[in-house]
Order: C-alpha cells, then structure tokens, then sequence
C-alpha cells in the first residue's frame, strides 16, 4: 500500500518525483523519501511526518538544483514493517550505499534471509523487510553489472505479493522493476523513462504507458525498455492507453478532493452508462470484455459477490438487483474470508469481484482461489488492465476517472450502477423477467445521472444539515432491504474520515442487543426513503425515539409523514427501489465529511488509511 516513482533521463528528476509523489499520497502517507543520483553517489532524502512528509520532502528540492540528477526513486510508505521513522522510509540502500530499493508489498520470508545476510556481516539499519532485497541485490551484483540481471536473480529467492524498483550507481540511468501481484506500470516519452505504482504519478509526462506481467523483469533506461522473464527469455510489455488527462486528478479549485469527487458523482454514472444502456438494443448491456462461452453463462446456477470495504457494501447493494432480476441465490463474502472457509465452488457458479483499482490483494487471492476452482469470474473494477481485470472471464469498468481521495465515494456509486447493469444483462440473457421489470429499471438507470446531480447541487444545504449533529460523539446508521448497505456504508465514511465511534445495523436488529446503547447522547441516523419496508423503519423509529436519541433521517422530498418523524432530514430525490441506494448514500458521504472536516482532520488522507490495499 505504497506509492512508488521511478525516473530515468528526466532533466527535472526532483521535481517530478515529488509531484508524483503528491499524486500518489493516497496510496501512503507515512513517510516519503526520495533518492538522486548526483555527482557519483545515490542521495537520499526521507521525512518521516505522517501527512506532511510529501510537503516537506519538497524543500530539498533545491539541494540538487545544478546538478547532473537525471535519474531517481521515490516513494510513499505506509508502514507494516517498522514503525513510520526517518530510518524506515523508503528508499533503503545496501551496506556501500550503491544500491537503492523502493518496494510495496510484503517479504513473506524477510527473516530468514535477514539472517543469513547477517550471518554474511551486512549491517541493517532499518526494521523493513525491503532493506533486506537491497542487500540482496549488493551481493548479486558481485557476478553481473547490470541491476536488471540482478533483481531478476534476487527476485526468485522473495516470496509474498510485492512490487520492487531498483537503481544503481555504475549504471544510474537504468532502472529495474518486477512486480507479484502488485501493481506497477512503465511508460516512456522522448528519451525519458518512468516506473510508478499508478498512472496518476505520470499523468502529463509520459507518452506510452505499459503493463508488465507478474514475474516479469523491466528495465527502463531512459527511453527504452527491456523486459525478460525470470529465465531471461524476451517479454513483451502490453501497451495500453490512459484515457484520463491531467485535470481529472487535480483540485480544480476545490478545497480537496473528496468535495471535488462527490461533485463528480453525476458525471461518473453517466460515463459508467454511456454506451451500454441503449434501450431499443435488444441485444442489451455489453461487457468491456467477455472471455468465455454465453453457454456457459447460462448454465450459472449461483453467483457470490466479493469486495473489501466499501466494494463490499457496492456488492451488497446490487445483490438485491440481481436476486430480483435473475432469480438466482447470491452469496456475500467480504473478500479477505472468502477462500478460507472453502466456498464450494463449480463451473457452473459465478463470482463476481469488485475492487476500485483492481489491485486489492484480499480480493485478488479471491479471485484466484474462484478460478482455481473451475468457477466463472467477473471483476468490476476502474482501472482498465489491472492485476484483477486480466485474471477475470469477464469485466465491466467503471469510467469514474482517478479517485484520489481515499475514501471512496464516486467509484462506489459507479460499482452499484455497473453491477445493475449486470442485472439487466444476465437477466436478459437468461430471461428471468419480464420486459416490463427490465424497463423500468433501465429506466431509472438512464434517469440516475440527473437525479444524483440535482442533490450534489445541494452540496451546502446538506452541510447544514450535517451541522445539526456536529456536536455529538456516537452514530448508529439503520436501514431495511436495500438501505443496509447504506447504513453500512454510512457508518464506514464516518469512521474512516472523522474517527468517531459509528456502527451500521439493520433497523429490525436494534432491539436484539444494540438499543441498548441509545441514549440523548447518540444519534440514530435512518435510511427512511420509501421503499418496500419503509412501514417498518417507522416502527423502529418509534423504538428509537422512545429512548431519547437524536434521529437524523434520510428521506425522500416532500414526504412530510416521515420527515415528521426526524430531528433533522437530509431530502433526496425518488427512485427505483433499487437504485435508492445510489442516491441515499450521498447526504451520508457529505455527513462524514462535514464532520470530519469540523473536527480539524484531512478528509483526503484519513489516519493508518491507503487507498489501494496490496497487503493481507
């Protein structure tokens, strides 16, 4: 979960590496550091000050202006081994100082070669496992001067998920990387090389972008690449083409960027739609890409959803969707359990995986265990060519365009809709509903993108409502059916953005064990629009207010019965049940933001929090 540069014949290395940085401080911000090949020797610069690390980093920038530093490393941590210092930040060096390292990922068996390494007398100097594939490389280089030809070597003896690059001092322009799992991209412009962890890093700079398979060795030397398989026969990266621009992952003018991808919402439904939902097709939605047989679709007799996170709570909110649609029984399992309690898995079962960058390791592993298994996969993912896209029979992209900030809020809106979408298609295709059922949710669907506009365009309006509630210290988030998933994920914002103690329930669970908690001083916030239990949420409202506790409603506008009801009420628009919680979770993103944002706290950044999790 860490956010790696690398640069090669680049005139303004320091500062491109710290810009990249700042664009990658979503994937780790513990520490920062970078290192520059000047005047003969790698120098290295590291700031260990959680989310100022990257700001400060920028101030050595003038320490190598005038120099011949032209190639580099940087990197954003987010610490598992070693607690966030100046001497674990990235990047490590061997003992002499010749070799630099940048990793993310974890070196499964780091202690055994530690001490043989220091059975061999090299000296550590931090608690990281990637201090030990520095070492590594110092030793390999013995026999070969190319660093390339080393990590190759070093790369066979590490095991666990992990992406590396390397540089070293005889030949500083030739950078070498390797990935497992991991994500990691190349890319070239004019004589100039790069390696990053995410297209953001690059966006702007470079010209060609590729993707490199797992255990495949690269190394990029100015313009040029060189990719080899551990046995050192030729490979061939995959090229492919970024369709975002620079603006998409800067500010625009906004205060951060998860006020700006709120506000983005509307725009990535309707690119996540666009082109698929075409009414008079009877053809219906068409996947980004399809790998196998329509028979074999046919003969799925059931589906399980996996996600980590807010993808989870995506896969539970489309469940009720596909259920409806394709009568077909629909497992959840949060990815990171899944292949442990041995899903009984078959060619004739569907797993559908969702992940926003497609690198998630929890639900890579997933993914892999559901394949192992002769199963059907599907990924839902925004990353087009990601590790979990090209594992996948199937993939529907969603095209929300990068998300920087950590918490997610427009992609997750994008996966519900790209799984409804998935609804209609499967349902077509097997023909488990009538033409009117399918309609009416297409309907919608088209409907959507204009709906969620006119409630972004009341981004302030809901700001004073979420100012009603500033004051308090404990949330309870209830909803029924479809508004579940909602209330979880209106009880996840909160938590990960203003650290207050937030739990989600189904509203008919209360009086099993959590009422018990409610008092004057809580918050009760319901998903109270209407839908098919809507009867129901009032009744346990009536549990709610008996106890004193706030109550804080999401409601649809204009329903004056419910919002009677409520202390205070975020209105939204009237949908299709089954896209309701499309646009009820809205009000709850700006909640936690508002009071994530009163407390003081970086909305983009939360604490002990990376946006891609490539760690188990």
């Amino acid at each position: 979960m860490c956010g790696i540069i690398g640069v090669s014949g680049v005139h303004d290395a320091p500062e491109v590496i710290v810009e990249a940085l700042r664009r990658l401080e979503y994937r780790g911000y513990d520490s920062a550091g970078m290192t520059i090949y000047q005047d003969g020797r790698l120098v290295r610069v590291r700031e260990a000050t959680g989310t100022h690390s990257v700001e400060l980093l920028s101030k050595h920038i003038k320490d190598f202006q005038g120099s011949d530093s032209i190639s580099g490393l940087g990197h954003n941590r987010w610490a598992t081994h070693g607690k966030p210092s100046q001497e674990n930040a990235h990047p490590q060096f061997d003992c002499s100082g010749r070799v630099a390292v940048v990793h993310n990922g974890i070196v499964e068996n780091f202690l055994e070669l530690k001490e043989e390494l220091l059975n061999h007398g090299h000296v550590f100097s931090s608690e990281t496992d990637t201090e030990v594939i520095a070492h590594l490389l110092e030793v390999a280089l013995i026999e070969t001067d190319r660093i390339d030809f080393a990590l190759a070597e070093v790369f066979s003896k590490l095991r666990g998920a992990m992406a590396i690059v390397a540089m070293e001092t005889s030949r500083p322009t030739l950078l070498a990387c390797v990935r497992r799992t991991s994500p990691l991209i190349i890319a070239t412009n004019d004589g100039e090389g790069f390696i990053a962890s995410d297209i953001p890093a690059i966006l702007g700079r470079a010209k060609h972008y590729y993707q490199i398979d797992d255990g495949v060795v690269a190394g990029v030397e100015l313009g040029e690449i060189n990719a080899f398989k551990l046995d050192h026969e030729p490979a061939e990266p995959r090229e492919f083409v970024v369709t975002w621009d620079l603006s998409r992952s800067a500010r625009d003018g906004y205060d951060d960027f998860m006020s700006k991808e709120i506000m983005e919402q509307p725009q990535a439904i309707r690119d996540t739609l666009a082109g698929r939902l075409q009414l008079w097709d009877s053809s219906g939605i068409k996947l980004d890409e399809l790998r196998l047989d329509l028979e074999q679709l046919l003969g799925v007799n059931k589906i399980f959803m996996i996600g980590c996170g807010t993808s989870y709570h995506a896969c539970m909110a489309a469940r009720y969707a596909i259920e409806s649609l394709c009568k077909i029984p629909v497992e959840l399992d949060v990815a990171s359990e899944f292949r442990y309690r041995e899903p009984k898995l078959d060619p004739q079962t569907l797993v559908i995986a969702v992940s926003q960058s497609g690198e998630t390791l929890d639900t890579i592993a997933a993914l892999a265990e559901a394949s192992d298994s002769g199963a059907i996969s599907l990924v839902v993912s925004n990353v087009v060519d990601s590790s979990m896209a090209r594992m996948a029979d199937a993939v529907i992209y969603t095209h929300a365009g990068p998300e920087v900030c950590v918490a997610s809020t427009k992609t997750y809106l994008a996966q519900i809709v790209a799984l409804e979408l998935f609804a209609i298609y499967f349902a077509k295709l097997k023909g488990t509903s009538t033409a009117k059922e399918i309609q009416a949710l297409a309907t919608a669907l088209t409907d959507l993108p204009d709906k969620v506009e006119q409630l972004t365009n009341r981004f302030a309006e809901m700001i004073q409502v979420a100012s009603k509630v500033e004051a308090f210290e404990r949330f309870y988030f209830i909803g029924r059916n479809v508004g579940f998933p909602v209330a979880l994920e209106g009880a996840l914002k909160l938590k990960e953005l203003s650290y207050l103690p937030a739990e989600g329930f189904p509203a008919g669970e209360l009086k099993h064990g959590p009422i018990a908690m409610l008092d004057p001083s809580s918050v009760v916030v319901a998903i109270a629009t209407r839908g098919r239990l809507w009867e129901k949420v009032m009744a346990n409202l009536q549990e709610v207010k008996a106890r004193g506790a706030k109550v804080l409603l999401v409601a649809n506008e204009g329903d004056q019965q419910t919002i009677a009801e409520g202390d205070a009420a975020f209105l939204v628009p009237q949908t299709h049940p089954l896209l309701s919680p499309v646009l009820d979770t809205i009000p709850l993103q700006v909640l936690a933001y508002h009071l994530a944002r009163f407390r003081g706290f970086d909305v983009d950044r939360p604490r002990n929090l990376a946006k891609t999790v490539t760690v188990e």
